[in-house]
């Protein structure tokens, strides 16, 4: 591909990633960024592999002297990895309600002395 040396008045050979003045090199250089902090995220999986696509779509006119010329940039992250918990469901004052379960065995002690047991009535079928 040509372009012209505005400062020269020569034509010099140049790639498709220098279009519009090098737009295409700066949305792919900001996917790349997007690409490393998605690495780096400690809650995305680190072996799955992650991608970035250029693509470029060329629409000639009639004539074929000219091209209407799109392009995209776009990168495939790996999603942040679920959390889990357990809701236990039951009923007060007959309003059905959900608690999250504690990280510790209902009943037991925290370690200051303290017990959070919430009480909740099972829902009977």
């Amino acid at each position: 591909m040509l372009k012209l040396d505005t400062s020269t008045g020569e034509m010099i050979e140049t790639s498709l990633l220098d279009l519009i003045d090098g737009g295409v090199k700066e949305l792919a250089d900001l996917n790349f960024r997007r690409v490393l902090d998605n690495i780096r995220d400690v809650n995305t999986d680190p072996k799955k592999a992650r991608s970035i696509t250029v693509k470029f779509t060329f629409a000639p006119n009639q004539d074929r002297d000219s091209v209407s010329t799109k392009v995209q940039v776009e990168c495939k992250l790996v999603p942040v990895k679920p959390v889990e918990t357990t809701l236990d469901i039951g009923s007060d004052g007959g309003k059905v309600i959900a608690v999250e379960r504690q990280k510790y065995t209902p009943g037991q002690m925290k370690i200051d002395g303290t017990n959070t047991d919430t009480k909740i009535h099972a829902l009977r079928a």
